[in-house]
């Protein structure tokens, strides 16, 4: 039987196929590479798009904020050890910087760590791989460009200047002692084998910060301002309850007082 060349090739393409399923897409959302007023609460957002496949890698991500035009660093990181993966089909890591608050040239240069496991190495073995990427991220601030908005920056599903990373998680795992592995104990001793090829590709801007993220991510940033208990904003759940009786005792009080000025008027 005669096989066309064309099924040949179309075979051998499919053979290289990558399941959407199983790729971690890990991007920085925002800022992008464009131009944004300043602002002295300015989010920096991370998305992990297909989180569950993070699970198995106890993945951490470490960057730096940058002042182009001076000497001014800013060193922050996210501890992901406690995240549950599996509740959302994007995981959004971020935190609020008061670094971009003038007008300047910036960049975010990020570091993406995980582990991973050789599906090939003898049992005991070390065979736990640590990984890194280290990427980056130019924009600029100034009081010309609009109010900040990070639902509207990121509604364009096209940018440039954005790049991101892309792991091709398999489904095959490896049960690793603590022993070999001290990451272990956030996996439940379990990590995952990452495909060495091919490379999947991303696509950092199809990811979009939605209203309803925004309102989460501006109650964690009260949250955590609450939690400082120093200048505490008006919103602190702590303050709500303790001015609602401070609110009934000066009634208390108030109607007390009328109660005593309409005996002596009577």
């Amino acid at each position: 039987m005669h096989i066309s060349t064309t099924i040949w090739m179309l075979a051998a393409c499919l053979g290289t196929v990558i399941n959407a399923s199983n790729v971690l897409e890990v991007n920085l959302v925002f800022p992008r590479n464009e131009t944004y007023a300043p602002n002295d609460t300015f989010p920096v957002v991370f998305a992990f798009k297909n989180s569950e496949r993070a699970r198995r890698l106890n993945p951490s991500i470490s960057y730096s904020l940058r002042d182009e035009d001076g000497d001014k660093v800013y060193n922050l990181w996210h501890e992901l050890h406690w995240v549950n993966w599996t509740n959302q089909e994007t995981y959004f890591a971020h935190k609020y910087s008061n670094a971009f608050s003038t007008e300047g040239r910036w960049s975010v240069l990020w570091t993406l760590s995980w582990d991973s496991c050789n599906v090939e190495s003898p049992e005991y073995s070390n065979e736990v791989i640590s990984n890194s990427t280290t990427k980056a991220t130019m924009f600029t601030t100034s009081n010309s460009a609009p109010k900040l908005d990070p639902v509207s920056a990121t509604a364009n599903k096209t940018c440039t200047g954005q790049p991101g990373v892309a792991i091709n998680v398999t489904d095959k795992t490896k049960s690793i002692s603590s022993a070999l592995w001290e990451g272990g104990k956030y996996t439940n001793h379990t990590c995952a084998v990452v495909a060495a090829s091919p490379t999947p590709s991303t696509n950092p801007c199809r990811t979009q910060i939605d209203k309803t993220t925004l309102a989460s991510m501006e109650a964690s940033k009260l949250a955590s301002y609450c939690d400082l208990h120093f200048n505490e904003p008006a919103e602190c759940p702590d303050k709500k309850s303790a001015a609602q009786p401070l609110a009934v005792a000066g009634l208390s009080c108030l109607l007390g007082l009328t109660g005593a000025l309409g005996f002596f008027l009577v």
